[in-house]
């Protein structure tokens, strides 16, 4: 595998030796930029073992105090603000505060109409009592024995008794449509309280996916990275403050032999159809005669659907005995060795050699 640079810059650090294993995946040097390689790991680290989803586990911002983040830094604040927003409405639960505040007034107000529930049963009773005693001061007054005078106060006093009744009326209505305004105003506020709880929360893990595309983007720009194990070479850079550009080939990593090596070959469309996984393989390489040698034995793997641009088909040749030949030689890897391959086909008839030319290139499985 070859690593090439994608962004141009001098190199501000070189994390591996040459000719050390590497594992999979591994940093092996940083290109130049604005942020603190080791406070992006430092993140990295962190953001790759926090799960979003749970809310028990408190992101640890304390660990990354005075960090420089470079182009990651508005992502990071961004989710820091989010993060903070979402903690503070978990912990002061301002709807909960509102929500106990209706609750309160709510059962205020149901004791004021209970009160004005009694005072109603009892004007109406003082109603009919003042309603009889007019009708017998009617009487009296019609005998002749009080005067029109007095018979208009009594008349005035139960007018001015109604009249209260009615304004108490009027005040147990206003009530009841306060109650109803509350029930809803407390509905309302449930609602609204699920809302914001549900964005702040949605905010929070947009932000966090967000900022983990962001430090992929500057992995992808500013470290080169391998993809496999195996031994790495140094190309094109021998230390470090040294400048590289786009497109360089910076490292190259041999894989590692034990894990067995794949070859690749492309077969030509003529006579393809008697190609099948599972036939023997023969290999000539290049640059190891076969004469001294041996030929390396390997057996079809896979084999493409379609062909390439070119027309031919795409075939994984395994090697089950690796880079040791015919004559029990042991191949020492190179990078790109290039030879051809005879592939054994069986038909109803005999068996058939059909020699097909092609570039090898041995990868890794």
């Amino acid at each position: 595998e070859k690593i090439v640079s994608k962004s141009s810059g001098r190199i501000e650090a070189i994390l591996v030796k040459d000719k050390s294993i590497v594992p999979k995946n591994t940093t092996l040097a940083i290109i130049e930029n604005t942020a603190n390689y080791k406070d992006v790991f430092l993140l990295k680290s962190i953001v790759d073992a926090y799960n979003v989803n749970d809310p028990k586990k408190d992101f640890p911002f304390a660990l990354l105090k005075n960090s420089q983040l470079g182009e990651i830094e508005s992502a990071y604040a961004v989710f820091q603000k989010d993060y903070q927003a979402d903690k503070l409405n978990e912990d002061l639960r301002p709807f909960e505060v509102e929500n106990r505040a209706q609750v309160s007034e709510k059962v205020q107000i149901k004791e004021r109409l209970e009160i004005l529930q009694q005072q109603k049963v009892i004007n109406e009773s003082e109603l009919q009592l003042q309603k009889n005693e007019i009708a017998r001061f009617e009487t009296l007054f019609n005998k002749g024995i009080i005067s029109a005078q007095e018979m208009e106060a009594k008349k005035l006093t139960y007018l001015q008794a109604q009249k209260s009744y009615k304004s108490l009326l009027s005040s147990i209505s206003q009530l009841r449509s306060s109650l109803i305004d509350n029930t809803k105003s407390s509905q309302s506020s449930h609602i609204n309280s699920t809302k914001e709880e549900v964005n702040l929360g949605r905010s929070m893990a947009q932000s966090f996916y967000q900022l983990k595309k962001v430090i992929k983007d500057w992995e992808l720009a500013y470290t080169l990275k391998t993809s496999i194990s195996g031994v790495v070479t140094f190309l094109q850079v021998w230390n470090e403050n040294q400048t590289i550009n786009v497109g360089d080939n910076v490292f190259s990593i041999i894989p590692d032999a034990k894990n067995g090596f794949v070859g690749k070959v492309k077969a030509p469309a003529l006579n393809s159809g008697k190609i099948k996984v599972g036939q023997k393989v023969n290999i000539r390489l290049a640059n190891f005669p076969d004469r001294e040698f041996g030929v390396l034995r390997g057996k079809i793997q896979n084999i493409s659907l379609v062909p390439d641009k070119d027309g031919n088909l795409l075939l994984d040749i395994a090697l089950p005995n690796g880079l040791e030949t015919s004559y029990k030689k042991r191949i020492v890897f190179q990078q790109e060795m290039k030879g051809s391959a005879e592939i054994v086909t069986e038909d109803l008839r005999l068996i058939e050699r059909i020699l097909y030319q092609f570039k090898s290139i041995f990868e890794q499985v």
